[in-house]
């Protein structure tokens, strides 16, 4: 074609040959040079304050596949912060009591019915509609002092997993999901959850990356690690020692490799009163902080699972299932992990020591 061309418009053939060469050899230059570029390893990272912590992000590939990991995986929590799910979260709450049903987003749909396997499992150690209790606790933390019998006794009256029903259905070939409160004054409270539940949609988003490696930490109680670390080992995360003088104080050190981690303690949201710890982690069986022994539960769970139910959701059942120990105490706490022999479990004590794990 280039010397037809040539041809018509009465350029030397030799002329045209010498160039065409040239353009040939620059091009193999140039293009071993981009692949020499975009194949070089490189470690992204970056650090934002998102779902009410600090999220830490690093991911290790090609400098392009590296990058854009870590902006993924912040436009996706800075979506999740905003709570995309809270207009019909509102209008299924406004609605509790009445019997009707309320059209939820597909993701709510997930997340909830994922919830309600847990708490079904756990005899509603965990709770996803323990929301009057959250809000009552975190009014007192505020106040620094406990709320009343009574007052608690009114927001467990608003508490009940076996009152969330879910369905779906099917409407000229478009799928439809719904869900209702079946008691007045219920509240849905994804705290429990949402952290494990954006761990797996970042793993989903990375999926296909061809990544090296890659570490979300939102706040260290929350982690996913997946390949390795720039030194080809497994990543390495501390467990915190809740009992700790600083956030650095970690009582050990675990390796973290196409693993989830999450952990649940009564160090950081909490609040002395007349010499008693009041923590975050509710029993909604009591509507009281959880006292069971414990002071830090640590859930890690591999990625892969033999389940196909949760296939894809080892981050919001690794979070839940942190919660769930911690209310149920290590006995019945174990028992509840008959049903997910993978999972590592580690037990630290009010005193910030380790008493145990499976």
């Amino acid at each position: 074609m280039l010397f037809r061309f040539a041809a018509h418009c009465g350029i030397p053939a030799k002329r045209v040959f010498c160039a065409a060469v040239l353009m040939a050899a620059a091009s193999i230059l140039f293009t071993g040079c981009l692949t020499e570029k975009d194949s070089k390893e490189t470690t992204a990272e970056d650090t934002h304050l998102v779902l009410g912590t600090v999220a830490r992000i690093q991911a290790r590939g090609t400098e392009k596949a590296a990058r854009m990991a870590v902006e993924e995986a912040y436009d996706l929590l800075s979506d999740m912060d905003t709570n995309p799910d809270r207009t019909a979260i509102l209008e299924m709450e406004a609605a509790a009591g009445s019997g009707e049903w309320t059209k939820i987003p597909a993701e709510l749909y997930e997340m909830l019915s994922l919830a309600q396997a847990i708490s079904r499992r756990s005899d509603g150690a965990f709770d996803v509609t323990m929301g009057t209790l959250t809000t009552l606790w975190s009014e007192a933390r505020t106040r620094g002092e406990p709320p009343t019998e009574a007052e608690i006794r009114e927001a467990r009256a608003h508490v009940g997993y076996q009152y969330l029903e879910l369905r779906e259905g099917n409407m000229d070939g478009v799928p439809i999901y719904e869900g209702r409160l079946m008691k007045p004054g219920m509240q849905i409270d994804r705290g429990g959850l949402i952290k494990g539940y954006a761990l797996d949609e970042i793993l989903e988003h990375w999926d296909g990356a061809h990544l090296k490696g890659a570490l979300a930490d939102l706040g260290a109680s929350s982690m996913l690690g997946i390949g390795t670390n720039s030194e080809g080992e497994p990543w390495q995360v501390g467990i915190r020692n809740p009992r700790g003088t600083s956030s650095v104080d970690m009582l050990l050190v675990m390796p973290l490799s196409n693993e989830v981690l999450s952990a649940s303690g009564d160090d950081e949201r909490y609040f002395m009163y007349e010499g008693k710890r009041y923590h975050h982690l509710i029993d909604p069986r009591t509507g009281y902080p959880a006292d069971t022994g414990l002071a830090s539960v640590t859930v890690i769970l591999p990625l892969s699972t033999d389940s196909p139910a949760w296939e894809g959701h080892a981050g919001v059942l690794s979070d839940m299932l942190s919660t769930a120990i911690f209310v149920l105490g290590p006995e019945k706490g174990r028992a509840l992990l008959s049903d997910f022999p993978t999972a590592l479990v580690i037990l630290i004590g009010p005193d910030g020591k380790v008493i145990g794990g499976w």
